[in-house]
């Protein structure tokens, strides 16, 4: 019985250590910084899209100036044929005018082409700014949150430490066979030792046989819950197992 007992010391700092591990996850602090990585992550993303995007749309850009300058060159060169003073017969001066329409729509078309894909750069550059400053903001206030979690994690692994020391003296005193099956069972579920209550198992709260409630109360042996495989233990006055 002794040994359960040092084995229930054990577990109680055990789970101390548990509860402090799971301060630091969940931490608003750590939380906070998840959420502000994870926004960063999403914006540099959406920055390499937008440079590539951009891209797409100064190279649609050059070209329509080129196409709008070549139509402009076009009707500049009708032009001084026209007021030249070289004599053009009818039907020439029929195809030039003809021509000089079908260029000045073209030209109309690549003016109103401009002006959309423009306006369409200014409000992107305008969103691109608003992207960088939110993510310069979200990167100073990463800083800031950061601090405030090594601070609070510099707390929780000063306490954890102390609890540490406390259970590793106190498992030296735990046989290695013992130590290996408190490890096994806490692989798959916690807490690993649960009381003998009114012949029932604490931790699933099965009610056991006879034979193996009387095995429990003897203490002889490492007696385990045949439903959740816990290390039944049986104490004469109870005490509840840390949460």
């Amino acid at each position: 019985m002794e040994r359960l007992e040092v084995l229930w010391q054990y577990q109680e700092l055990d789970l101390q250590m548990d509860q402090y591990v799971q301060k630091k996850k969940n931490s608003d602090s750590r939380q906070k910084l998840l959420k502000i990585k994870n926004y960063l992550i999403k914006q540099e993303h959406n920055l390499v899209s937008m440079d590539s995007n951009a891209d797409q749309k100064l190279n649609l850009l050059s070209k329509l100036e080129k196409e709008y300058d070549g139509i402009a060159d076009r009707i500049q060169a009708q032009l001084k044929k026209l007021q030249s003073d070289e004599v053009l017969a009818l039907e020439e001066i029929e195809e030039i005018t003809k021509e000089g329409l079908m260029l000045n729509d073209n030209i109309r078309k690549k003016e109103d082409e401009l002006k959309k894909l423009k306006q369409e750069l200014r409000n992107f550059q305008e969103r691109l700014n608003d992207i960088r400053r939110k993510v310069a903001n979200a990167k100073t206030e990463y800083v800031d949150v950061k601090k405030d979690y090594d601070a609070e994690v510099k707390k929780i692994n000063e306490e954890l430490a102390k609890v540490k020391k406390q259970r590793d003296q106190i498992g030296e005193k735990i046989s290695k066979p013992l130590m290996a099956k408190y490890k096994n069972i806490k692989a798959s579920r916690s807490p690993v030792i649960s009381l003998l209550t009114d012949n029932q198992c604490d931790g699933c709260f099965m009610s056991l046989a006879s034979l193996v409630v009387q095995r429990v109360k003897d203490g002889d042996r490492i007696v385990e819950c045949e439903n959740c495989g816990r290390i039944l233990y049986y104490r004469e006055s109870k005490e509840s197992i840390p949460s």
